[in-house]
């Protein structure tokens, strides 16, 4: 065709949709055709491609908005498409986008459809058609939340899909004579990654980062379940899914996107009593993930990768804000006020302390903590108790869910029996006796499902604040690894068991409150009193009395055993007041 002849011709986006429902899967090659047919019968110029692939029609956050915006800046004056469903299946955002289409001064046209929208019957046809895919949108809907309730009453995910981990038992299975079997779909730990899943959560409970995770799967060999590698967002994703503690993720019904994203915090974690999946990760150690995550939702991200032993955890005793470390020009490191460093004195008088002397009282107070429990009277008694009586319930616990799934079975086995019965029952005896034993049947099942639900509000309740026994191990694995742990770890394993260190103003002072109780520990350094040299020890006194004059403080020094003359005293304070001068900052 000539350039001048395709001027002529009509120029039009052609728009290509694959929704994600697998009986609407019409390839874009087939909608490529029909497109390009109609754009040949009709003289149409299609100007540009737009393809939305594996998209749903039930919204418009799709790249269709990019076709409907080419028409209102004059690129194209019409929108092809293989059937008016593939324009959108949802009512209000349809009458929306054809408004802004038509008020643009452009049309929506359907390759297969033959229908012109530019009268009245051509629009009455064309709104059919789009409540019919509405409708059919609609009906697909309920079915699959149908479909997805029946899935989490079975304990089972909404969507069957192998699931990193564990070996995915399907429903359905392909025999190779061609004949397909039904089996009961379960998901079972694999031996293989399993252990790979639950080095995953301890890494993270002790400190390490998602995307150091993912990049430890990746130099591993491990992919996801698609063959993919790893990136931090997909490990968050998966770890925060709750599948491996056994649990199911839930979308809120009350969430106002509908149908929700992967990344949506609309959603609640379930576990069903008896038909849930085996758990790889023990409830403990999935209690101390969610206490990381909700750490990390708000700490500051300094606070999530420490570089230090005690970021975050030291504070200000004056103003209680935030401690900063800093280290000064000797390469000393040291604690301060952070609201002093940044607005002056004005702001807070500030406190500070060498960081070396505050990690040592922490270690100091930590392993008197361990000493005193252990040299006490029954030490054995004393530090067990709390966990040991946490033992017993995790025992009983699973006691329960062992019963509760045989159980399960031995209803389901009681039901099969019964009716493939081929026995007479004229006087209805063998339905007594078998509606007899169901109901005792059940009846077991609820009084199990109760003492279940029970125990284990008691365990999740009961495992939220670190108790004194509990924080045994932590303290003594702590100290004895204090030389060899990488600070991001030291300080997670910090958090279980100090809230916060408070440094108070003057000799050194420090607050250290544990977790398990909220009266701190004190603690003061002993070298806080003693001079570094005489100069310091002159105006240290210089400092606390401008007043006072070279000869008191001879005496005074003189008390505490330090020879000085008032000729070195007063050298000392010029070079002071020399120094101060040069800084800016005042003299004494």
């Amino acid at each position: 065709m000539k350039d001048d002849e395709t001027d002529q011709l009509t120029p039009a986006i052609g728009y290509i949709r694959v929704s994600m429902a697998r009986e609407e899967m019409i390839s874009p090659e087939l909608q490529k055709n029909s497109i390009e047919e109609w754009a040949r019968r009709k003289r149409r110029r299609i100007v540009k491609w737009v393809v939305d692939l594996d998209a749903t029609g039930r919204n418009f956050k799709r790249k269709i908005m990019e076709a409907i915006g080419y028409v209102e800046d004059g690129t194209a004056k019409e929108i092809a498409v293989w059937k008016y469903s593939r324009f959108g299946r949802v009512r209000h955002g349809n009458a929306v986008n054809l408004e802004r289409v038509e008020r643009a001064g452009g049309q929506l046209e359907s390759a297969t459809e033959d229908i012109d929208a530019r009268n009245a019957v051509g629009r009455f046809q064309r709104g059919m058609l789009l409540e019919l895919a509405a409708f059919e949108s609609d009906r697909a809907g309920e079915q699959w939340i149908e479909t997805h309730q029946w899935r989490r009453d079975h304990g089972l995910p909404a969507m069957g899909r192998p699931r990193f981990g564990y070996t995915w038992h399907q429903r359905k299975r392909y025999e190779p004579d061609g004949t397909v079997t039904v089996h009961e779909e379960r998901y079972e730990p694999d031996p293989k990654t399993s252990k790979v899943v639950e080095d995953l959560y301890l890494r993270y409970i002790a400190g390490e980062s998602f995307r150091s995770l993912a990049l430890w799967l990746n130099d591993e060999g491990h992919r996801t379940v698609r063959g993919d590698l790893w990136s931090g967002k997909a490990v968050k994703r998966y770890m925060d899914s709750g599948f491996p503690a056994g649990y199911l993720r839930l979308h809120l019904k009350t969430c106002p996107q509908g149908s929700f994203p992967h990344d949506c915090e609309q959603y609640e974690l379930v576990r069903h009593p008896t038909l849930h999946h085996p758990a790889i990760i023990s409830d403990d150690t999935w209690r101390q993930y969610q206490e990381r995550r909700d750490f990390t939702r708000t700490a500051a991200p300094r606070a999530r990768h420490a570089a230090y032993p005690l970021t975050s955890l030291v504070r200000c005793g004056l103003c209680n804000g935030a401690a900063r470390r800093n280290v000064d020009h000797r390469g000393q490191a040291r604690y301060v006020c952070l609201k002093r460093a940044e607005r002056g004195q004005h702001s807070c008088p500030g406190t500070g302390l060498k960081s070396e002397v505050i990690e040592g009282a922490v270690r100091a107070k930590l392993a008197h903590f361990v000493d005193e429990i252990n040299g006490a009277a029954g030490s054995a008694e004393v530090a067990v108790p709390g966990q040991r009586g946490r033992d017993s319930k995790d025992r009983r616990r699973a006691q329960l869910e062992e019963s509760l799934a045989k159980l399960e079975r031995s209803i389901v086995r009681h039901m099969r029996a019964y009716a493939m019965a081929e026995d007479d029952d004229p006087n209805g005896n063998l339905e007594k006796e078998y509606l007899a034993t169901l109901r005792d049947l059940r009846a077991e099942k609820s009084a199990l499902t109760e003492e279940l639900a029970k125990l284990r509000a008691d365990l999740e309740g009961g495992g939220q604040e670190t108790t004194k026994a509990a924080a045994i191990t932590v303290v003594e694995g702590l100290l004895e690894e204090w030389e060899t742990l990488p600070p991001n770890r030291l300080n997670a394993l910090l958090r279980k068991v100090v809230e916060k260190v408070i440094l108070q103003p003057g000799n050194g002072t420090m607050e250290i409150y544990p977790t398990w109780t909220s009266e701190p520990w004190t603690w003061t350094d002993p070298q806080a009193d003693k001079p570094k040299s005489k100069h310091a020890a002159v105006l240290a006194m210089r400092e606390a009395n401008p007043g006072v004059r070279p000869q008191q403080i001879v005496d005074q020094l003189a008390a505490q055993g330090v020879t000085v003359t008032a000729g070195y005293i007063r050298a000392c304070v010029s070079r002071a007041a020399r120094a101060s001068r040069k800084r800016g900052d005042g003299g004494l």
